[in-house]
């Protein structure tokens, strides 16, 4: 009798077991490149538009920003980004390794980098920082037809 009750208990414990998330890798970035500096000005008037990119491929979600201004700081110790998940927020922060420490600018033609591990059709809630701008939230559900392509100015929040 204790044989079959103990039986009855591991099969319980056992069926309560998510086998998807067990499937699922934790999310993570990966790939990070840039193109660096561009050319080093003293102002941004006249720039081209700057867009910020979210394509779903091949499994990952592919986080392309274009055309981003950040400090000449970038020459000496590079661009750095960190990525940060609680729960099904994402939060991607690209900045100066050395901070922005010197009075020039550098525009930045492409960043680019691959978050793997997120769950098709979830939803997610995307915060994203570059340099010293933070942009508002942009939520989207996790699918291969995902493709938003929006411009970076709109974003920042004032």
């Amino acid at each position: 009798m204790k044989n079959i009750m103990l039986m009855l208990v591991v099969l319980l414990v056992g069926a309560g077991c998510n086998v998807q998330d067990a499937v699922t890798e934790d999310p993570q970035n990966k790939e990070f490149t840039d193109t660096g500096c561009n050319r080093v000005k003293a102002d941004v008037e006249g720039e081209e538009v700057s867009l910020l990119t979210l394509k779903y491929q091949n499994g990952d979600l592919l986080v392309t920003r274009t055309n981003a201004i950040m400090n000449c700081s970038i020459n000496n110790g590079g661009i750095v980004c960190e990525v940060s998940f609680a729960g099904s927020d994402i939060y991607y922060k690209v900045y100066e390794k050395d901070g922005p420490t010197l009075k020039c600018l550098c525009p930045v033609d492409k960043m680019s980098s691959k978050i793997s591990g997120l769950q098709p059709g979830k939803q997610y809630t995307f915060h994203y920082s570059c340099a010293q701008e933070e942009f508002a939230p942009i939520t989207f559900p996790f699918e291969k037809s995902l493709n938003i392509i929006l411009d970076a100015a709109t974003l920042v929040e004032k």
